[in-house]
């Protein structure tokens, strides 16, 4: 393992990609170190992904996951092998002792539904439970955290008008006090018309993910 070489990620969200979910996937993607799932795909989907790829997978839920029921009898709450990052400010260790620091935060704007939907309110509060943390990485290590990882887009980049697509202003401040590498996030697909193209905050990239991305961080 080349320890200086950038760490490879691939990303998913919103849609499964039939070249993830068949064998092609280790010659496509057998080079990455982490997975990363912003939300809204079938748990048996990352799990493969998972299994063939024998990675680390971080995710956070989006605001359509729900619990799965099994051939066997149980209900699954969560993809199992993978790394809930929802509400938590976690340290990934890769192969070659490297490793990636994610701050995730899944849902979506509440817009009447019941699970993993929140008002702008309850997400501050949420991010103000790790935001010392943060604080005291970033003091430490020069930022927060490497990535940080959503359903939802930053309000004014690559959001909707309407209450269900809107964005949140709390991830903005995340932006500012945690410099994260990227923001990746998912939740607005292509077909809605939003400008989705890549941007920069305080030296942070936010990407929107519909399907597949892959992108480098710096070892």
């Amino acid at each position: 393992m080349d320890e200086t070489r950038p760490v490879r990620i691939l990303v998913l969200s919103d849609r499964v990609d039939d070249s993830v979910y068949s064998s092609a996937v280790v010659d496509k993607f057998g080079d990455v170190d982490l997975v990363i799932a912003c939300g809204d795909l079938p748990f048996p989907y990352l799990e493969y992904v998972l299994t063939m790829l024998n990675v680390p997978l971080a995710y956070v839920p989006g605001n359509h996951d729900r619990p799965t029921h099994t051939s066997d009898g149980r209900t699954v709450q969560f993809p199992e092998g993978a790394i809930n990052v929802d509400g938590r400010v976690v340290t990934v260790r890769l192969a070659g002792e490297r490793c990636v620091t994610i701050v995730g935060f899944g849902g979506s704007m509440a817009y009447g539904g019941r699970r993993h939907q929140y008002t702008e309110s309850a997400m501050r509060g949420r991010a103000l439970r790790v935001l010392p943390r943060l604080l005291w990485r970033r003091w430490a290590r020069g930022r927060g955290a490497d990535l940080l990882v959503t359903h939802a887009p930053p309000q004014g980049i690559h959001d909707g008008q309407d209450r269900c697509h809107s964005g949140f202003r709390t991830f903005l401040t995340l932006i500012r006090w945690a410099r994260p590498l990227y923001h990746l996030h998912g939740h607005i697909h292509p077909s809605y018309g939003i400008d989705i193209v890549p941007r920069r905050l305080n030296g942070t990239e936010i990407r929107n993910v519909y399907g597949t991305d892959v992108i480098e961080v710096e070892a």
